[in-house]
């Protein structure tokens, strides 16, 4: 017997037909939505079916605004903000008799804008602003199908992209990358298929050239950091602190950071590091030392809490006050006042954090960690910038409901509170974030590539977006 099977009938045989699968609910993302005077966003709607699959709804709905004179949008989820800064609507979307929750619309005096892309789409990757005046941005490295060996460079004056002369002598993805007080810029360790790198590259701008310095570090390394500490307390020489990093090569067993001087090109110098991590932060603190804050002991399969601090020649280390809350792939940004902001990350169980607490170095022992405002959203893999005005920008990220954010969110240091900015036009994780200093758009940050998501697959990106 032929038979044709409908989602509303079963077929034959005598056996009880398939229950219908019906659309039980629809949601709105981003939720809430904060967009930038006179721009669009694209929404999306996303139906959660009986059968507990679910689908990319956005074309299929009828998209409703509350107020047109705030917000338009568009049958294709297009929102438009018409209205002034600070000025709030309700968008909604239905289909059927399935009706979405409305989310709340807030027009910002800041925005978002789609700029020109990167010659190649890239994750993981790494973005120096040079210090040669020109405020141009070195994009480096990163994953896209395989490890990269192609820079660019983004020119503000233009806001377009020109490769490098060359490429660096390795693919590499999660490494670092180090501005000098030379103005060249020091690419270390990362990883390829084969495995963690032990090497680094250096990029002089002047020339446009790379040269390559194979087994620099004492053992193989990424998801580490890498530290410039201050010259001027080391003799005018640039020393690089280069903490932490993934599982170590077999056989080796030291517990490590490395210290390397660049001028010299030759390999670094252990120093010890009594706290094995990775995807922890390291913060060149006001009195020079260097704070080593959270990330994960693969050798324990724990997160940590703890927190360490390098001497500013970087040969000594001690511990210090522990976090209130372990966590990793989370943010640290030195603030003005000379404290550190912690921010989000993953905890012990593996839940996305909305908290924050800041460090200060001149407080008492046993006090130097406080709790402050919870961000809007958890979140982790983000990137935190601090920008002109003292307050700290925190924008993309995964969560557990969302793998590539597009919200974004500000921390006002003299309040201790968070509140929305302009989301992002694309949701994005493991990208990068680079205030500007030159051209139309000094002040702004340049947002570049990263891992998004198309009707619910990962997709690497090449757009990028200035958001002011």
């Amino acid at each position: 017997m032929i038979c044709v099977v409908s989602a509303l009938a079963g077929c034959g045989g005598g056996g009880a037909s398939a229950p219908p699968v019906t659309l039980s609910s629809i949601a709105i993302s981003p939720d809430p939505v904060y967009i930038g005077i006179g721009t669009t966003l694209q929404l999306a709607a996303t139906g959660t079916y009986s059968n507990g699959t679910t689908a990319d709804l956005t074309s299929q709905v009828t998209w409703t605004s509350a107020n047109s004179a705030v917000a338009t949008v568009a049958a294709s989820g297009v929102v438009n903000a018409v209205g002034a800064s600070g000025a709030t609507t309700t968008i909604s979307a239905s289909l059927g008799s399935v009706i979405a929750p409305a989310v709340t619309l807030t027009i910002t005096s800041a925005v978002s804008v789609s700029s020109y892309g990167l010659n190649f789409a890239r994750y993981d990757h790494t973005a120096t602003l040079l210090n040669d005046g020109t405020g141009r941005v070195l994009v480096a490295g990163g994953y896209n199908n395989v490890a990269l060996a192609s820079a660019e460079l983004y020119d503000p004056a233009t806001a377009k992209w020109i490769t490098t002369n060359g490429n660096m002598g390795v693919g590499r993805r999660d490494h670092t990358a180090t501005l000098l007080s030379t103005g060249q810029v020091l690419l270390i360790g990362g990883g390829t298929a084969s495995g963690d790198l032990d090497s680094a590259e250096l990029y002089t701008p002047s020339t446009d050239t790379w040269v390559s310095y194979p087994h620099i570090l004492t053992t193989t390394r990424s998801y580490h950091t890498a530290t410039l500490l201050n010259p001027l307390v080391n003799g005018g020489k640039d020393l690089v602190l280069v903490v932490g990093g993934s599982v170590p090569a077999p056989g080796s067993t030291a517990i490590t950071a490395d210290l390397y001087e660049p001028s010299i090109a030759a390999s670094a110098v252990a120093v010890p590091d009594s706290s094995p991590r990775y995807s922890h932060t390291a913060t060149l603190l006001a009195n020079n030392s260097v704070l080593v804050a959270g990330g994960f002991d693969s050798a324990a399969a724990s997160v940590l809490a703890t927190a360490e601090l390098f001497d500013p020649m970087g040969t000594t280390e001690q511990q210090t006050d522990n976090l209130k809350t372990g966590r990793y792939l989370h943010s640290a940004t030195l603030l003005q006042d000379g404290r550190v902001l912690v921010v989000g990350g993953l905890d012990a169980l593996g839940n996305a954090l909305a908290s924050a607490e800041l460090y200060d170095p001149t407080a008492a022992s046993g006090s130097k960690w406080t709790s402050t405002g919870n961000l809007t959203i958890p979140r982790f893999g983000h990137i935190a910038t601090l920008m002109p005005n003292g307050q700290v920008l925190v924008m993309g990220g995964r969560n557990a409901s969302n793998p590539t954010l597009s919200s974004a969110e500000i921390y006002d240091s003299a309040t201790g509170k968070w509140s929305g900015t302009a989301n992002l036009q694309t949701g994005r994780a493991v990208y990068s974030a680079t205030l500007l200093n030159k051209g139309t758009n000094a002040g702004s940050v340049l947002v570049v590539g990263g891992e998004g998501t198309v009707n619910g697959n990962y997709v690497v990106l090449s757009s990028v977006e200035i958001h002011n």
